[in-house]
């Protein structure tokens, strides 16, 4: 699962906040099929994290922009809007 933010910034906060509660995540430049502007970041992280994710950038005072599942079709990354 993906969830978009705005800048590094906000998704190294989100990234270290979800660490201390055990939940591994990494940070990634969004890629370009999702970013309206061509740039941004995003936190990638199993699907069962959603809700926590909600929660500490909620608790962060930071947007998410948008959540995303991925998958790989014909060795094509494929991402569906939740």
């Amino acid at each position: 699962m993906l969830a978009t933010v705005a800048s590094l910034t906000s998704a190294n906060r989100i990234k270290r906040r979800c660490n201390e509660l055990g939940i591994y995540t990494s940070v990634i430049q969004t890629p370009q099929t999702l970013s309206r502007d061509g740039c941004g970041y995003s936190l990638r992280s199993d699907d069962d994290s959603k809700k926590i994710i909600e929660n500490v950038s909620s608790e962060l005072g930071i947007r998410i922009r948008a959540f995303y599942t991925e998958a790989d079709v014909n060795g094509k990354r494929i991402y569906t809007r939740i």
